[in-house]
This record gives structure tokens, C-alpha cells and sequence, in this order.
């Protein structure tokens, strides 16, 4: 009974559990699915900076700085030096990248609705309240739930 009742067990299950869904569908474009969903970042605010990109994607710089230099090597991103600041980057679109985002935001709206479709509309509101309260998708620095 431990591991029922822990949810550090249950969501990690869960997550893996969603990944495998995306995978499956992400796999043929060579994406893994942590770069996927950096893509779908930088869909939603191409240009943006490593630490804009690791504040979305609630991963430190570090990990985000890997993923960017793994979407460079395959073509699907670009970074380029910040006019308004030298010591920085941004990060944009390749046209890889645009060319595929019909289809991989497709992808997205498709395996997103399967999972929500299990709760429905109220019951993923309470459970997004749930895990703000808990201190998901807060960063690092912000108060912890423990």
C-alpha cells in the first residue's frame, strides 16, 4: 500500500504514462518528448531567451541550454544573439520547424484532448487547483509544499 499512496509515485507514474502517448506520436519527426514540448514553447513565444524557455518549461538552464543545442543540431531551431543584450541568446523557429507545426500542435490539441477527455472540464479545473496548491508549477525558488 506505500506506493498507492504516495504521490510522488502516482504522478510519476502518470507523467511517464502520458510521455509514452506523445511518443508514439512524435517519435517519426525524431523528437523526443522534452523537445516537443520545448517546440511548443517556442510556438507559443518564438524569440524568447533560455531563461524565458526554462521558466515555461519549468526546467533549469542547464537542461534547457541541452535541449536547444539538440533542436540546433536537428534543424529545428536557431539561436541567435540578443541585439538588447550580448551576453544573451534568443531562440527561433527554423523553417523546419515552421513547415511542422501544423502538424506536431495537431499532435498536441490530439493527445491532450484524449487525457482530458477522461475528467472532463470541471474535474481538470479542481485538478490543476490541486497541483497549483501542492506548489506544481511554481519554480524551484518559490515555496515548496513539503
Amino acid at each position: 500500500m506505500l506506493l498507492q499512496d504516495c504521490l510522488c509515485f502516482q504522478l510519476a507514474s502518470l507523467s511517464r504514462s502520458m510521455a509514452r502517448h506523445y511518443r508514439e506520436r512524435i517519435t517519426p519527426y525524431g523528437l523526443t518528448h522534452t523537445q516537443f514540448f520545448m517546440l511548443l514553447a517556442l510556438y507559443e513565444e518564438e524569440g524568447a531567451t533560455l531563461s524565458v524557455l526554462a521558466e515555461k518549461t519549468h526546467l533549469d538552464r542547464p537542461t534547457v541550454t541541452g535541449l536547444i543545442d539538440r533542436l540546433e543540431r536537428d534543424g529545428w531551431a536557431v539561436r541567435q544573439a540578443d541585439p538588447q543584450d550580448r551576453r544573451s541568446f534568443r531562440v527561433y523557429l527554423t523553417p523546419k520547424a515552421k513547415e511542422h507545426r501544423e502538424v506536431l500542435l495537431r499532435i498536441y490539441h490530439e493527445v491532450n484532448g484524449r487525457l482530458l477527455e477522461q475528467l472532463g472540464v470541471e474535474e481538470w479545473k479542481r485538478f490543476r487547483t490541486l497541483l497549483e496548491r501542492l506548489g506544481f508549477g511554481d519554480d524551484e525558488e518559490s515555496s515548496t509544499p513539503l
